[in-house]
């Protein structure tokens, strides 16, 4: 499933063809084993539509444009105005969508931004275009700082500009919208993207929220049956949740009981924006088995990293998000369908060139089929601690964590049998990444109760510009096992000048499998080469 939760009129400058408006939307992935489009229905934000809508507190983008809301950026200038322009010709461009995923053999979803804050202004408090007249006239529906007040700073200074969902409009509002879509238009069905932002309820209230989100569940689905009626087709109704079931609740969504009821069709574990590399989706698994319920858990376009990658910058500071490599989307998605479920979702996949200058698309084409997987280079990686979204992800890490005598014990789940395909493999290195390691320390790492020694050992003399250290250890001799892999590091001796002052620290943990050609990847060299 292929999400697109901006609209791509943004990009282009007005005015655009209609021919245009079905690239922009589908020439990411047209052609590859993309099953679904989850399309935005206006862009981001969930109070704005891109048809005249007849919703309740919901507003048309033309009508906000025309009317001299407050634009913010020109990227929103641009969506609006391309609307504008395509409206005035009597063409409408989620039709143009819809009708372009049905011609590619592609079902179409809609999906809402449930809490979204890309209406927000820099500050906070100048609105721009993708606000809406219902949001800026009702500050009591607001969670509010007093209701935000029990989180840490980080997490209040954003919930506190959410919408409270205990108020009957907030709810109608998105009820209203998706019911009204799927009345427009013919699609296979609707996403509620929860995850977009995670935060309904007023601090310690969320409990009590559980019944009102499942009524809001309930109302949903027997408007969808309504629907289903008139057109003589089934409609499903999918939710983004948070990546754990416990994290689902503590948020105030009863998934397990949305599942029982047979309110929803399909669920969506996911994280927020940054990836958790350890994912486990095992749960939400036996949580749908015999229900008829599929898991799609979402794939994200970056993580967290201590590291800067390639680029080399004195004010660029890490851990910073950083794209995850295909090697990585194949690991996670390796380990996903492993654990039984149904399909994958990826997220933000059409704005990876534009964010970080990277083209992930064609590692879609390996993600859909387990058999394609098996040989192909993987990455594992560790999680990094985070503050985001502590009211419903899992935010405590081991990384970073210091290195001292004491004994730092950690485990990464592999998903290929190694030792059964050793003829196919390149090279299996397990990678860790410390700060302030110096010439003089000395560590001891233990691979599944081997101590193994690292192939890039500092050296005197050697020209090292950084404060960081990439150790490298060859583990063709000590191949991973199918499972939790356990991995100790502590440190033997340390240099005594700054021993007390500079702490070492263990900032990434990644363990890469490269295949050889023709499973892997083309990387031919010859070992001479004659002069030029």
């Amino acid at each position: 499933m292929w999400d697109q939760n901006s609209g791509l009129e943004g990009f282009y400058d007005p005015p655009m063809s209609p021919e245009q408006v079905a690239q922009a939307h589908t020439g990411f992935f047209a052609g590859r084993p993309v099953d679904a489009y989850v399309g935005a229905l206006g862009c981001n934000a969930g109070y704005g539509v891109s048809w005249p809508t007849e919703v309740k507190n919901a507003e048309f983008w033309v009508d906000r444009l025309n009317a001299g809301a407050r634009v913010g950026k020109v990227q929103l200038w641009r969506h609006a105005e391309n609307l504008r322009l395509l409206w005035e010709q009597g063409v409408d461009p989620l039709q143009l969508e819809v009708d372009e995923t049905k011609r590619l053999g592609v079902d179409h979803w809609f999906r809402l931004s449930m809490n979204d804050w890309h209406h927000w202004g820099t500050d906070n408090t100048e609105l721009n275009l993708q606000s809406s007249s219902f949001y800026d006239n009702h500050p009591e529906y607001l969670i509010g700082e007093e209701g935000a007040r029990g989180w840490n700073d980080n997490l209040a200074k954003v919930l506190q500009y959410f919408q409270d969902w205990m108020h009957d409009e907030v709810r109608a509002l998105r009820r209203d919208i998706a019911v009204e879509a799927c009345t427009r238009y013919d699609v296979a069905g609707f996403l509620y993207d929860f995850m977009r932002c995670p935060g309904y309820f007023k601090f310690g209230q969320e409990q009590a929220g559980l019944e009102v989100m499942s009524d809001f569940m309930r109302e949903t689905r027997e408007h969808f049956r309504v629907i289903e009626k008139k057109k003589g087709c089934p409609l499903g109704l999918a939710v983004r949740v948070p990546s754990t079931i416990d994290g689902s609740l503590r948020l105030g969504l009863d998934v397990c009981s949305w599942i029982n009821e047979g309110l929803v069709d399909l669920v969506v574990p996911s994280c927020f924006f940054g990836q958790d590399m350890e994912e486990d989706v095992s749960e939400w698994v036996e949580l749908s088995k015999n229900s008829g319920v599929q898991v799609y858990p979402a794939i994200e376009e970056g993580y967290m990293a201590g590291h800067t990658g390639e680029i080399r910058r004195w004010y660029l500071n890490p851990p910073i998000m950083t794209p995850l490599s295909n090697e990585m989307v194949r690991g996670l998605a390796t380990r996903h369908l492993q654990r039984g479920s149904d399909g994958i979702y990826v997220f933000n996949f059409f704005g990876t060139c534009v964010t970080y200058d990277y083209d992930n698309r064609n590692v879609v084409d390996d993600i859909a089929d387990l058999s394609r997987l098996e040989h192909k280079d993987k990455t594992f990686a560790l999680t990094r601690s985070n503050d985001s979204f502590p009211n419903c992800l899992i935010t405590e890490r081991l990384i970073p964590t210091p290195v001292t005598e004491e004994k730092i014990q950690f485990k990464i789940h592999v998903t290929d049998n190694l030792t059964s395909v050793q003829g196919r493999l390149r090279s299996v290195d397990l990678c860790l990444h410390l700060d302030n390691l110096t010439v003089y320390d000395v560590l001891e790492v233990t691979f599944n109760g081997t101590i193994i020694t690292y192939a890039n050992s500092m050296k005197a003399g050697e020209f090292n510009p950084t404060d960081d250290e990439w150790l490298r250890f060859d583990l063709l001799n000590h191949l991973p096992i199918v499972g939790d892999n356990l991995i100790t590091l502590r440190m033997v001796k340390r240099n005594p000048r700054l021993a007390d002052e500079i702490p070492v620290e263990l900032v990434d943990v990644e363990l890469h499998i490269k295949y050889a050609f023709p499973d892997g990847e083309w990387e031919y060299s010859r070992s001479w080469k004659p002069p030029r």
